[in-house]
């Protein structure tokens, strides 16, 4: 992974963008959506930027670029169309221990920005590394066709319900599969208002809920992680425990980087496989079980009652 992935805070945070034309202009839009506090350093502006400079949006510098500018900021966006200027301004940030961004020079970036989808409050971000701008946009482009409109409702409604949820349910465990049952429901996915999304929490919340029992997902695993089956992915993004057995390699760990990030993840001895597995079953968990073994997967297919068998 070349880039951590992370969502930074900048509301009401002084933030500084080098440059007035239309690449500035975009950077702006992006950091007002985000209720930064922008400064634009240019000896010119772009009408855009100018109008903003007139709504009191922005606080404009008309000078070109020094260094003693580099003050109480955040980060610094760099778009101008000047090669050296960007690499000057880069190395004084780097002194300076600022985040800073040189617009289509990556290789002077100690951030980059992804493709994002907005749902608020929901945000999905995608990114290459900048390595194919083209396919994230391709990408983005399908995402954007299969999510509907309504998510950033849902997304709203559900913060706005948390407190009832804990109140409810004692454990953790509880109200994650109250939250899957609920998301799930088609009444949920039909829903078009608060009101409707009222009707069916609260018809959720009070009804009983007969998931209480633990399962066992044993599920085998192909050559490759590209050979996964979706299934597979689905069951163990829903499990809460994860057993398997170290094989020497990395083989096995990439597999166990694809389940649940929250999920417990405990490499077991062969002969712990049955013992562990019903003893966290009989626990309310969902237990996967992670097999690279054909033999292995063939004996605990026989000696556990297993859910759902992947093969």
């Amino acid at each position: 992974m070349q880039y951590l992935p992370i969502f930074m805070d900048v509301n009401n945070k002084n933030v500084l963008v080098v440059g007035g034309g239309e690449v500035a202009s975009r950077k702006v839009d992006l950091l007002l959506s985000a209720c930064a506090k922008v400064t634009v350093l240019s000896p010119r502006l772009n009408d855009t930027l100018q109008r903003y400079r007139v709504n009191a949006k922005i606080t404009v510098i008309i000078d070109g670029y020094n260094s003693n500018y580099l003050l109480d900021y955040v980060m610094v966006w760099v778009t101008t169309d000047d090669t050296l200027l960007n690499k000057q301004v880069w190395q004084d940030c780097c002194e300076r221990n600022l985040l800073v961004n040189v617009a289509d020079q990556p290789e002077l970036c100690e951030f980059i920005t992804p493709s994002i989808i907005d749902r608020s409050p929901l945000q999905i971000a995608i990114s290459s590394g900048g390595a194919s701008p083209v396919l994230i946009r391709y990408l983005r482009e399908k995402l954007e066709a299969l999510l509907p409109e309504t998510l950033g409702q849902l997304g709203t409604f559900a913060g706005e319900q948390r407190e009832r949820v804990k109140q409810q349910f004692s454990s953790v465990t509880e109200r994650r599969r109250f939250w899957e049952r609920f998301f799930s429901s088609k009444a949920v996915t039909l829903a078009t208002d608060t009101v409707q999304l009222q009707q069916e929490f609260d018809l959720q919340l009070t009804t009983p809920n007969t998931d209480v029992d633990g399962d066992i997902y044993l599920i085998q695993l192909p050559d490759e992680t590209d050979l996964l089956r979706l299934r597979a992915l689905r069951l163990m993004q829903q499990a809460d425990v994860i057993l398997y057995v170290e094989d020497g390699d990395d083989s096995i760990a990439d597999f166990v980087e694809l389940c649940r990030r929250d999920a417990e993840r405990y490499p077991v001895l062969n002969d712990d496989f049955v013992v562990q597995a019903q003893a966290r079953k009989q626990q309310g968990e969902r237990v996967c079980l992670l097999i690279n073994n054909n033999t292995q997967f063939d004996l605990l297919t026989t000696e556990l009652n297993a859910v759902s068998v992947i093969a």
